[in-house]
């Protein structure tokens, strides 16, 4: 036991004392609070049109009538135009103007007298509405225009109406809203957040070492292979933890902003919740790094080493991508397929669905699978012609 607290303090050492290594187990938090607070920004700005601008549109034999229904506030200037012409078209393609409107004549009486059975000899009256749909301000008020028009046409000739009123129909709850954006967001994201920070730390570790040729002088010393191993894969957890919990608050911290500051409620989940989703966190990320390692323990360089853990990257990714329905697999056979049980586990608590049976047998299968793991690069540890290669 001795041997192994050793080893997990001179790994711990090397990298807690290096000021470049231990920024870079911080810096990815900070870059992902950065990064999708600034995209939530910006998306909010997109989805959100300027109060101060107004639009132009030019409007040909406009009904009286519905003169009141089309003011916006004053958010639109009409020209009043006497015919149709081309030349307010290549306005609008040049985006020079957003709308062109062109009503028939006696549009309202026309749209009032008409009945769809065909108990009159009247036709449906057109309107033809034109703008740039690449011109952002032409499709708002396109979009504007013909929401208003829309409305004025069921009015007319609705037999039946829904949510007209304005009442709150929608009786999600907080809560509920909550779980469904952190259970469709955070499996995904987590799993490779805890990826990354494993595959940063642990393809270093051993094939660097090969590459400075210091890993012979660890070799050499007076311990067990196993307890190298187990000393080494401790160690390398707890750093890579560190990074995982650095990308964890920074992706917490900045959904608010993502969602358009949307106030989600974390209290749904109780603290139960949290340390079955702990468990899973840290048995998951034990794993990733277990097989990092031995990835990193079988290649000839760090160059290496990187490009093998691509493959193991690219698998984790499409397991992930499973995760984005928001609904958790709660079959026990797939508790049994390594990492895709850590990320129906994750999924199960975050959406409510919450297995312990699934979760059990998930903690097992990754603690087996860390020990033959362990196992397994003490093997490759005692083999000069995998820690020796040329």
């Amino acid at each position: 036991m001795r041997n192994i607290l050793t080893i997990i303090k001179k790994e711990l050492r090397r990298f807690f004392t290096d000021k470049r290594m231990l920024i870079s187990l911080i810096l990815p938090g900070v870059i992902i609070f950065v990064l999708y607070s600034v995209m939530g920004n910006f998306m909010f700005k997109e989805s959100d049109p300027d109060d101060t601008y107004i639009y132009q549109a030019v409007v040909v034999n406009a009904p009286s009538e519905l003169e009141e229904l089309f003011k916006f506030d004053g958010k639109f200037s009409y020209e009043i135009a006497s015919e149709s012409t081309e030349f307010y078209k290549e306005k609008i393609a040049n985006s020079e103007l957003d709308l062109y409107i062109v009503y028939p004549l006696n549009f309202y009486d026309d749209a009032m007298n008409f009945t769809p059975d065909g108990s009159n000899t009247g036709t449906s009256p057109e309107v033809k509405i034109y703008y740039n749909s690449v011109n952002d301000k032409s499709s708002e008020a396109y979009q504007i225009y013909t929401f208003a028009l829309n409305g004025f046409k069921d009015q007319i000739s609705e037999k039946f109406r829904v949510n007209n009123s304005d009442e709150d129909f929608n009786l999600a709850s907080k809560s509920s809203i909550t779980v469904e954006i952190l259970s469709t967001l955070l499996p995904f994201l987590l799993i490779i957040f805890l990826f990354s920070g494993a595959m940063q730390i642990s393809i270093e570790a051993i094939a660097g070492e090969k590459e400075r040729g210091t890993i012979a002088t660890i070799l050499a010393t007076p311990i067990s292979r196993f307890e190298l191993a187990f000393g080494k894969m401790m160690a390398l957890s707890i750093v890579s933890l560190v990074s995982a919990f650095s990308s964890f608050i920074g992706l917490m911290a900045s959904i608010p902003k993502l969602m358009n500051g949307m106030d989600l409620d974390l209290n749904v989940y109780t603290v139960a919740d949290y340390s079955l989703l702990l468990l899973v966190i840290i048995t998951t990320t034990i794993l990733y790094v277990v097989l990092i390692s031995l990835v990193s323990a079988y290649s000839k360089s760090v160059k290496e080493a990187s490009s093998l853990s691509a493959g193991l990257m690219i698998v984790n990714m499409l397991i992930g991508i499973t995760s984005m329905t928001g609904v958790a697999n709660n079959g026990i056979g797939s508790s049994f397929i390594p990492l895709y049980n850590s990320l129906q586990s994750i999924s199960s608590v975050l959406s409510q669905q919450t297995s312990i049976i699934n979760i059990t047998i998930t903690l097992i299968v990754n603690v087996l699978l860390i020990g033959l793991g362990i196992f397994g690069l003490s093997k490759m540890f005692d083999s000069e012609k995998i820690m020796f290669q040329k």
